[in-house]
C-alpha cells in the first residue's frame, strides 16, 4: 500500500495496513439518498458498507456530461458487493450536462473547487460533494478525455494537452502522500493486459501544486481539493474519447478503478454485464407516457392548448445501469419535463426522450382546440409554478414565498404572442442573457440574484424582484416575488415506541433526550416541509431513517435548504443518561 489516509502519521507499512482498516467507522448499511430531488438536478448517492471493515474511498463520475465513461463505470460499481472496507459512489455529478451530452451547462463544474462559489445550480452539487468528501479516506474521480496523453509532443492526439488514457495526479507525493508509487504498480498491472501501445495507461502529473505548472486550472478541481483541503489520496482515472468502443472503455476504466481501490484498502465484486449490455443499455427498456400516452408508439402526441402535461416515467431500463431520463419540448431544450411542471401556453412542434443523454423517442405533437380566453377584466395574468403548484398572478400583484422556493414564469394566461418575461436579476443562461426566464427552473435564493435588482419589502424581513413582461407589441404587466428567510420551527421525531415528539428548533442550542434511537419524520418551518434536508453528522437523513444518541457522544443534527444544501443551523443531541424505555 503506498498512501497514507488523512490524520494518520507515517509508520510501518504492516501497522499502515492494521490501521486502515479501522480508518473510517462502518456506514450504516447500504443505501441511497437522492439531493436535490424534485430538481432539475438530482444527485444520486450510493452508499455501500462492505462485509469487513476498512477505509472509506469515494468514487465519481459524470461531472462533465460529455464523459460517458466515466457515469457508467461508476454507475456499475454502485451495484457492486463490496467485500472489505466502504464506498461512497457518485455515479452522475452533473445529471443537465449529462441529459444534454454537454461539458458543462452554465460553468464548468470541476473548477468550482477552489472556493465556495454560490451562484448556478454546479455550485449547489459542489456543495454536497465537498460534504461527502469529509467522510472519504481516498477520492477517485472517473473522466473521459480527448486524444491520448503522452508527456512529449508526437502529433494532434498525442501529446501533454490531450488526458486520454491516463492516471492523473496533480503532483507525485503530497505530504507523505506516494500518488506516484500507488499509480504505478497500477500501470504496471493494467498495461500487462492492453495490446496497443496507444491504449495503454500512463501516469499523468500535472503538477498542479507548482508555481511553473502548464495546467494552472487544475487548482479549482476537485481532485486538487480533496488532496490540499482533506489530505487524502486523490487521482482521476481518464480513458479517451477518442477510441470508439465504450465497452472496452467502461471495462479497463473499472478494471483501472479495482486496481486502486485495491491499493486503497476497499475491495469489491462488481455486477455481470456483457459487452453488448453497455452498448445498448440506453436504449433497453424505456418506457415515458405524456398524459396516458407512450411516446413514440405512434410518433404523435395530441394535445390542447392550455394543457398541463402529465409525463410519467413508466419503466427506467436496467438496474445495473439506471440511466438518467429526460424529456424535452422543442422550444425548452433542456429543461426535464420530467422533473418540471409545465402548463402549454405556447405551442411546440416536438417531444424529445432522451436516456443518459442518448435520444431514444420521439413525437410530433399535434394541436387540437384553442387556448381559453383571458379574464373579462383584460387584466394581464402571469402563470407561475411555485413549488409544483400553479399560481396565477395580476398586473401588479405580489408572490410570496420563501428562500430555496422553485419557481417557473411558464407565461400569460390567455396570449397567443410569444411571450418574453424577465426574472430581474435572475440569468438563465450566462452566455446569452436575453432577459427571457421562460420555463426554467428558478430556485428563490436572493444570494444567487443580481443585488442591484433587489428591491425593498413592504413585508418585513423579505427580498423583493420584479418579474417584466417585455414581450414585443405587448401590453406592460409586472409582478412581484418577495423572497422570505426560510425559518425553521420544530423537529418531529419519533422513538422506538411509535410516539411522536415535537422538539422546538434552537439553532445553535441543544436538546437532552433520554439515550436510545430515534427515528427523523420531519423538520417542520415557515414554507413546505420538502424543502428542508436534515443530515445527521455526515449522514443525510431521509424521513424515516434512524439515528443514535448516545451518553457520552454528543449528537449534531443540521437542517439545510434541499433545493440549494444551505447550512440553515445546527442542534446538538445529548443523551440524559436514561434509555428510553
Amino acid at each position: 500500500m503506498s498512501f497514507l489516509p488523512k490524520r494518520i502519521p507515517s509508520i510501518t507499512f504492516w501497522l499502515l495496513s492494521l490501521t486502515l482498516l479501522a480508518a473510517s467507522p462502518a456506514l450504516a448499511g447500504s443505501w441511497e439518498h437522492a439531493f436535490f430531488a424534485g430538481t432539475q438536478y438530482p444527485l444520486r448517492v450510493v452508499y455501500l458498507q462492505g462485509e469487513q471493515p476498512g477505509p472509506t474511498v469515494m468514487v465519481q463520475g459524470g461531472i462533465q456530461g460529455d464523459e460517458s465513461s466515466g457515469y457508467i463505470t461508476a454507475q456499475l460499481l454502485s451495484k457492486s458487493t463490496v467485500l472489505r472496507g466502504n464506498l461512497i459512489v457518485l455515479p452522475r455529478a452533473n445529471v443537465p450536462s449529462i441529459n444534454l451530452c454537454k461539458r458543462q451547462i452554465n460553468v464548468d463544474m470541476n473548477r468550482r473547487f477552489d472556493q465556495n462559489y454560490n451562484r448556478f445550480y454546479e455550485d449547489r452539487v459542489a456543495r454536497v460533494i465537498r460534504f461527502l468528501l469529509n467522510q472519504a479516506d481516498a477520492f477517485i474521480h472517473l473522466h473521459e478525455g480527448s486524444g491520448f496523453y503522452n508527456p512529449t509532443y508526437v502529433d494532434n492526439l498525442r501529446n501533454p494537452k490531450r488526458y486520454g488514457q491516463s492516471i492523473i495526479v496533480d503532483t507525485l507525493v503530497y505530504n507523505k502522500i506516494d500518488l506516484a508509487r500507488t499509480v504505478n504498480s497500477v500501470l504496471d498491472e493494467l498495461n500487462d493486459h492492453i495490446g496497443a501501445s496507444d491504449y495503454k495507461f500512463r501516469l499523468f502529473n500535472t503538477r498542479t501544486f507548482d508555481k511553473g505548472t502548464d495546467y494552472p486550472e487544475m487548482r479549482k478541481s476537485l481532485t486538487c481539493y480533496a488532496l490540499a483541503e482533506h489530505n487524502i489520496p486523490a487521482m482521476a482515472v481518464e480513458v479517451s474519447k477518442s477510441i470508439r468502443q465504450i465497452d472496452w472503455k467502461v471495462r479497463q476504466q473499472l478494471t483501472a478503478t479495482r486496481m486502486l481501490l485495491h491499493r486503497l484498502g476497499v475491495e469489491v465484486t462488481p455486477p455481470d454485464f456483457t459487452d453488448e449490455d453497455v452498448r445498448a443499455y440506453a436504449r433497453t427498456g424505456i418506457k415515458v407516457t405524456v398524459n396516458g400516452r407512450t411516446l413514440g408508439s405512434d410518433g404523435v402526441i395530441n394535445l390542447a392548448p392550455g394543457t398541463t402535461l402529465a409525463v410519467k416515467s413508466v419503466s427506467s431500463g436496467p438496474n445495473e445501469f439506471s440511466p438518467e431520463l429526460a424529456l424535452f419540448a422543442s422550444d425548452r431544450p433542456g429543461v426535464n419535463l420530467i422533473n418540471a411542471r409545465r402548463m402549454v401556453l405556447e405551442p411546440f412542434s416536438e417531444l424529445e426522450l432522451r436516456s443518459d443523454g442518448s435520444k431514444v423517442a420521439e413525437a410530433k405533437v399535434r394541436w387540437t382546440g384553442k387556448l381559453p380566453n383571458a379574464p373579462g377584466d383584460d387584466t394581464p395574468v402571469f402563470v407561475c409554478w411555485l413549488n409544483g403548484n400553479p399560481v396565477f398572478v395580476r398586473d401588479g400583484e405580489t408572490l410570496r414565498a420563501v428562500l430555496g422556493d422553485q419557481l417557473i414564469l411558464e407565461g400569460m394566461w390567455g396570449s397567443d404572442l410569444k411571450e418574453v418575461i424577465n426574472l430581474k436579476g435572475f440569468v438563465a443562461i450566462p452566455w446569452a442573457n436575453n432577459g427571457q426566464d421562460l420555463g426554467w427552473e428558478i430556485i428563490l435564493d436572493p444570494d444567487n440574484f443580481l443585488s442591484h435588482y433587489a428591491l425593498k419589502s413592504d413585508h418585513a424581513g423579505a427580498t423583493r424582484f420584479k418579474v417584466v413582461r417585455e414581450t414585443p407589441g405587448a401590453p406592460e404587466a409586472s409582478f412581484y416575488v418577495d423572497i422570505r428567510p426560510r425559518t425553521v420551527l420544530a423537529l418531529r421525531l419519533g422513538d422506538k415506541h411509535g410516539q411522536n415528539l415535537l422538539i422546538p428548533w434552537n439553532a445553535g442550542g441543544s436538546y437532552r433526550l433520554p439515550e436510545g434511537e430515534y427515528v427523523f419524520e420531519s423538520a417542520w418551518s415557515n414554507g413546505p416541509d420538502d424543502k428542508l434536508l436534515a443530515t445527521a453528522g455526515d449522514k443525510p437523513l431521509n424521513e424515516g431513517q434512524s439515528f443514535k444518541v448516545d451518553y457520552g457522544a454528543p449528537l449534531k443534527l443540521t437542517v439545510r435548504q434541499a433545493t440549494t444544501f444551505g447550512d440553515i443551523g445546527t442542534m446538538t443531541f445529548t443523551a440524559s443518561g436514561l434509555a428510553s424505555r
